[in-house]
């Protein structure tokens, strides 16, 4: 039944079950209390089973249209609908063995032994209703927690994107008040190759999924386009120094993760220095975390902090919407002069 949507499959399945429960309680109840051989008993209880099979169909199709309801409306309907049920169907046993096809050796009619009948109809009635309730209930709860999950996923993909787009507008005004610079004090064949560098930074940037992780490979690539840029206005007081060993290059990280650490070491490093400065960015497997180092050795005109800056707490935040509390950002000031920002995160490889 591919046509068949997995909850009606289920509900019809819970119905044809109870009911070949029901007709079996009912068949060894009937051998034992009854003188009647079972070719004459086994065939009501079929044709019984069936009635109730139409009345259970008719039940699930009231229940479904109280899924939107409180949990007090399932229960009072529930249970209104067990007892429709269970006098439905000992009415329609009384007029098959009693009118349709009477059932040799029938005393009178009496009060008490339909009351009696109710009662025992009722309890299988309770018994399917209550499993059917469970059976919605458990459904419900499945789709507030699906709904609930692609709600946060929605909401972590918009806070991932907010928090990307925050670097990028910052990256762009510093690059080109650094051409601004440049043009400024007439080095324009410099300011040109730095358009063009941007331009490919840009492209390979922007082009991308806000959401998206990459190997660190390319992430290195970016920063190396990056830097390539920033040595064009700095010329020889930079000098950059890349170790990431190949056990950890298919590492997934955040696209641009580094770009404001790199850029934390060019503005307080580089910048506030004067003579020749090397940022440092290092790699290496820590168990199943990959460490990551940023640092500088830029002695500063300025004092620097400890890494409290906007760019920082970008980081951190991305980190933590993608990684939880499995991914961590700590900075420090060397003793010896710069600054060491180091980035933990679990190995997720590409595949």
């Amino acid at each position: 039944m591919p046509w068949i949507s997995p909850r009606r499959r289920s509900a019809l399945l819970l119905i044809a079950a109870f009911w070949i429960f029901t007709f079996g309680m009912l068949s060894i109840r009937a051998a034992l209390v009854s003188d009647l051989p079972f070719n004459v008993i086994g065939p009501r209880r079929l044709v019984t089973a069936a009635f109730g099979t139409i009345l259970c169909l008719v039940m699930v199709r009231l229940l479904d249209q109280l899924r939107t309801r409180s949990f007090v409306v399932w229960v009072v309907c529930g249970m209104a609908g067990a007892i429709a049920m269970a006098l439905a169907l000992t009415l329609f046993a009384t007029f098959m063995n009693r009118v349709v096809a009477p059932l040799p050796g029938l005393g009178p009619l009496r009060l008490a032994d339909m009351a009696q009948w109710v009662l025992i109809w009722l309890g299988y009635c309770l018994a399917w209703t209550g499993t059917y309730l469970a059976l919605i209930y458990h459904w419900q709860v499945e789709d507030q927690r699906r709904h609930m999950s692609r709600m946060t996923g929605l909401a972590q993909e918009a806070q991932i994107a907010a928090l990307r787009y925050q670097v990028n507008p910052h990256f762009l005004f510093n690059t080109l008040n650094s051409i601004s610079s440049l043009v400024l004090e007439h080095r324009n064949a410099d300011a040109e190759v730095m358009l063009l560098n941007l331009s490919a930074f840009v492209r390979s940037t922007f082009d991308g999924d806000p959401q998206r992780l990459i190997p660190l490979h390319e992430e290195i690539e970016l920063q190396r386009l990056y830097l390539g840029i920033e040595q064009v206005r700095f010329s020889e007081r930079l000098r950059v120094i890349v170790d990431i060993p190949d056990t950890v290059t298919n590492t997934l990280v955040p696209a641009l993760i580094l770009q404001p650490l790199v850029e934390n070491a060019l503005r307080h490093g580089v910048e506030q220095s004067e003579a020749l400065t090397s940022i440092a960015i290092r790699a290496m497997r820590c168990g199943g975390d990959v460490q990551i180092v940023i640092e500088d050795d830029g002695v500063a005109l300025v004092p620097r902090t400890d890494g409290t800056g906007v760019g920082l707490r970008n980081v951190r935040d991305r980190l933590s919407v993608h990684f939880g509390d499995r991914a961590t950002l700590t900075t420090s000031i060397r003793p010896q002069g710069g600054f060491h920002s180091e980035i933990r995160l679990p190995i997720e490889i590409a595949a």
